[in-house]
């Protein structure tokens, strides 16, 4: 079936993403800057421009260069960019003059400081993974907001695993009337509700009374309750994806 007019790619990515586990704009920001990364790599082979402008930022943050790791198959364009990122830095510290100098021009001031090297090797940019990452999450949950009239949407919304606290309030702030106010936030309090339940069942059996009773669906409660209020792609119910690893590392010891 083709899309309707007027409906966007991104409309249907989001309505089929809410069909997996965990948080929707976690799963599709990821999925966006995983790409960006990709063709990024893959510029930077060919461009030094590319490699020129990621100077400015360092490269990425901690947390892409982990995804940068698992893409071996793009360790050239990785090599050339944190080359030039390497050579940019030697620049400034050898610049900096931290071993010349007589102890007269030390004293005179006339040495550059350590903390004036420091501002100079601060990162004049953020991390534009990063800055892709936001512009996808502001988007889509944007998109959703604005949606939630349609029905197809509101349901996949409705029977799946919602937002994350943070999604869940980049969508409050851009939903557009009272009637996808309340779409957007009923399911979410239905979600909340039984977690707590599924909560307080999960503690009680951790009482030494009640350790012979096994788990059921709230022995992974615990991971659940953590990425519902700090996001993360593919870590909803486990009923959904079918791991029973969580509820192996339920039982505390």
């Amino acid at each position: 079936m083709g899309e309707q007019p007027g409906r966007h790619t991104s409309f249907y990515e989001l309505a089929e993403a809410q069909e997996q586990a965990g948080c929707p704009i976690c799963r599709l920001a990821e999925r966006r800057t995983e790409r960006y990364l990709d063709s990024l790599l893959y510029e930077a082979v060919l461009d030094a421009s590319v490699r020129e402008r990621l100077t400015a930022s360092h490269g990425f943050c901690a947390a892409h260069v982990a995804l940068l790791r698992q893409r071996p198959g793009r360790s050239l364009g990785i090599a050339l960019i944190y080359q030039s990122i390497l050579a940019r830095m030697t620049e400034l510290i050898d610049a900096g003059e931290l071993v010349r100098g007589s102890l007269r021009d030390r004293l005179r001031g006339r040495r550059a400081s350590g903390a004036t090297l420091a501002e100079r090797l601060c990162p004049q940019e953020q991390c534009p993974a990063c800055t892709i990452h936001r512009e996808a999450e502001e988007s889509y949950a944007g998109l959703l907001a604005s949606c939630l009239n349609d029905e197809r949407l509101y349901l996949a919304y409705a029977e799946g695993d919602g937002l994350c606290l943070p999604h869940l309030a980049m969508a409050l702030e851009q939903v557009p009337d009272p009637k996808a106010l309340e779409r957007l936030v009923q399911p979410q309090l239905a979600r909340y509700r039984a977690m707590l339940s599924d909560l307080s069942e999960y503690i009680r059996k951790c009482d030494h009374r009640f350790r012979s009773e096994p788990f059921g669906s709230e022995g992974d409660v615990w991971l659940r309750a953590m990425n519902a209020l700090a996001g993360g792609a593919g870590m909803g119910s486990s009923a959904k994806h079918g791991s029973r690893r969580a509820q192996d590392l339920s039982a505390p010891h």
